[in-house]
């Protein structure tokens, strides 16, 4: 029983101690984060979206964050498509195992998860691409490449191709604009 209470009141004092703290604060004794993921700081930030796919273009949101100690970008899109309010979610973070980034992506409009665990960013840092299953405009499963650019600090794009019998498609097209 005193072990348990021990246990719990050590636990109170790490998470009050942790909240207090600045998200970019080393905490001592923290796993030292590998270089790879300050290049996911690109996506930073709250950006305006202009969403082209399947013959229309809408206007959204997009708000990315590093969170869990600085391991994770968590990104979050609002919009509408076809009149019906849109929502998404994403997080990516470094497999350090694999010399790769990983991620996940959900939304609302009702088709599986997308994962990826092979993401890869240039040399130069200007784009990101990723190799994506999941299912195509027709249901079937598809292969797809999600690429991402980074033309300048205020400036991004997504394309997502879908990839089929040697044919790249292009199947979506944002715009951001980071806001100031």
């Amino acid at each position: 029983m005193q072990i348990a209470l021990l246990a719990g009141t050590l636990l109170s004092g790490l998470l009050v101690l942790r909240a207090t703290s600045s998200p970019k604060q080393e905490v001592p004794g923290a796993p030292t984060l590998p270089p790879e993921l300050k290049r996911l700081e690109a996506w930073v930030g709250t950006w305006d979206a202009e969403v082209s796919l399947m013959g229309q273009t809408t206007q959204g949101s997009e708000t990315c964050r590093m969170e869990c100690g600085g391991n994770w970008l968590i990104t979050e899109h609002t919009g509408s498509f076809m009149g019906m309010p849109f929502q998404g979610k994403g997080f990516t973070g470094y497999d350090a195992s694999k010399s790769a980034y990983s991620g996940v992506w959900i939304d609302s409009s009702g088709s599986p998860m997308s994962v990826f665990a092979n993401g890869q960013f240039s040399k130069d840092g200007k784009s990101f691409t990723a190799l994506v299953d999941g299912l195509g405009m027709d249901g079937k499963p598809a292969r797809f490449e999600y690429l991402s650019t980074f033309p300048d600090a205020r400036t991004r794009a997504f394309e997502i191709f879908q990839l089929d019998g040697g044919k790249k498609e292009l199947q979506m097209r944002i715009r951001y604009t980071k806001r100031s």
